[in-house]
């Protein structure tokens, strides 16, 4: 007999999911500054073409995140209650995905390394498939703390893995001459904290468990949910591979770099904002009005800080390369710039999705998604023969297409106007263009100053960054939707510290 724990709604769902993207997103910035000094650092060390071997072990290892993440860990959180059955269920069927998985990686790490004419990356793949079986395994505390909303164990457990794993571990041995496999060991000790600390924290029960009374519907939707990892893989992911397979490892390394630059703080805002919304309106499931509100103002946040912000990265892509990675990355810079400025429509992407899950239309998302895919690859096959960059903006362009239509399909089925989307983005589309404008006027009387790369990076991003707070004050307040405003100003104390002065200045009301 399975024991049902059904989970009590808060009062205010909507401001309590609002509050935690607020926390949650604050709270990672610790998390993005580390995994971007430490990234550098071992950019530095390494060179391109070792970080070009290792970005193979990536590939490798996200397409086989399909396969053993296929949805049913997350279709706890989709759940309105669960049981100890279902938990049991779902732990059963992650070690059973995960260890095929791993196994079949190791066993074919030859053929894989072959594949991309990299023989030497054999040894990376088999470390890496025990990566794979670790990750698989802590899908189920990590998708129960979601589900409770307890981004400060995730966060936590986040931070503490990664320092231990890439700075204690990965660092050292890059210091001494290990390459990428320097890389790889950080990886597991880092994958193998992260689990410790999520079960310690969670302690679900690991007894193996082939039935439950929901079982046929839980493996329904994990069957879905492979259809639409598998779909979004190929979206994401198949440029990757074609530059793996047809270029050296030195312009894997530069190609996956600048897309890693851009992408992976974007995607950590991402997940915490993706799975905020999806366990919010996983409870909301019925109360569209209550999802056109959250959607909305998320949708006003997203456009008023990432889209101006990836617009400077953008321009500025060239003196940000240099400054960071130093010359031998300079040929990174052609491809940060159309990643730049596709990146920020991966959080509009972010909160549409939960918006057609949670309301029913689960099919929707892939049936949407079929037809891009045959766009992709006729466009892969129509620029194979081009050289990198034009591949690299092909994709950057499909993917805000992509982001768009799943935006669009939001609109649709929560019946928002296209009127309130438009006032909702108005404030952002402004603040992107005046620093788009800003940028082209002010970059090249800035490179022409006979100062260093660093000074004249810093420049370009004082200039704009004075440029977007006068926007915000003089601009911005007279755009806002009046919903949004009238919420900032009544939830004010709720917000955290950062987030009630960001309010204050966007809204201009006296500090008390």
């Amino acid at each position: 007999m399975s024991t049902r724990s059904p989970i009590a709604l808060p009062k205010d769902l909507a401001t309590q999911s609002f509050k935690a993207f607020f926390w949650g997103t604050g709270g990672s910035v610790l998390r993005i500054i580390l995994q971007f000094v430490t990234q550098v650092i071992l950019a530095r060390l390494l060179g391109p073409a070792e970080y070009g071997i290792f970005s193979l072990g990536i590939i490798v290892v996200g397409f086989s995140a399909i396969f053993y993440d296929v949805g049913l860990a997350y279709s706890l959180i989709q759940k309105k209650s669960i049981s100890t059955d279902d938990i049991r269920f779902v732990w059963t069927w992650q070690c059973i995905l995960g260890l095929s998985v791993a196994i079949g990686i190791f066993f074919a790490s030859d053929l894989i390394a072959s594949f991309f004419s990299e023989p030497e990356a054999e040894l990376l793949f088999k470390s890496l498939s025990l990566v794979i079986l670790i990750n698989s395994l802590t899908a189920v505390s990590f998708n129960l703390l979601k589900k409770s909303l307890n981004y400060k164990v995730i966060q936590l457990s986040q931070l503490t893995s990664y320092f231990l794993g890439f700075v204690c571990v990965g660092i050292p041995l890059a210091l001494a001459g290990y390459g990428r496999n320097a890389l790889a060991a950080a990886w597991l000790v880092q994958a193998a904290i992260h689990f410790i600390i999520l079960y310690s924290n969670v302690q679900h029960p690991v007894s193996l468990c082939f039935r439950t009374d929901d079982g046929n519907h839980m493996l329904r939707y994990s069957l879905i949910a492979l259809g639409t990892n598998l779909v979004n893989w190929i979206l994401n992911g198949i440029d990757k591979i074609w530059v793996g397979k047809t270029f050296s490892a030195h312009i894997i390394g530069l190609y996956t770099t600048a897309h890693n630059l851009v992408n992976t703080p974007t995607f950590t805002i991402f997940v915490n904002l993706q799975a905020v919304f999806f366990s919010a309106g996983a409870r909301l499931q019925d109360n569209h009005e209550a999802l056109r509100k959250i959607f909305l103002r998320l949708l006003s946040l997203i456009t008023l800080t990432a889209f101006p912000f990836f617009i400077v990265v953008g321009w500025g892509s060239d003196l940000i390369i240099e400054t960071v990675y130093g010359a031998k990355w300079a040929e990174a810079s052609q491809f940060l710039a159309p990643f730049a400025f596709a990146t920020p429509f991966l959080l509009l992407w972010g909160i549409s999705t939960p918006v057609l899950w949670n309301s029913g239309h689960t099919k929707l998302e892939l049936r949407l998604q079929l037809p891009l895919v045959f766009i992709w690859l006729l466009a892969l096959y129509y620029v194979s023969n081009f050289p990198p960059l034009t591949l690299a903006i092909t994709a950057a362009s499909l993917f805000a297409l992509r982001s768009l239509v799943m935006a669009a399909a939001a609109l649709h089925v929560l019946k928002i106007p296209i009127s309130s989307f438009l006032r909702a983005i108005a404030a952002g589309v402004v603040l992107s263009l005046l620093l788009a404008v800003v940028s082209a006027a002010v970059k090249p009387n800035i490179i022409s100053l006979d100062i260093g790369v660093p000074l004249q990076l810093l420049l370009l991003l004082g200039v704009t960054a004075i440029s977007y707070l006068l926007g915000l004050y003089f601009l911005v307040p007279k755009m806002l939707p009046q919903d949004l405003r009238v919420y900032l100003m009544r939830e004010e104390e709720r917000l955290p510290g950062w987030a009630r002065s960001t309010s204050r200045f966007l809204l201009r009301y006296p500090k008390p």
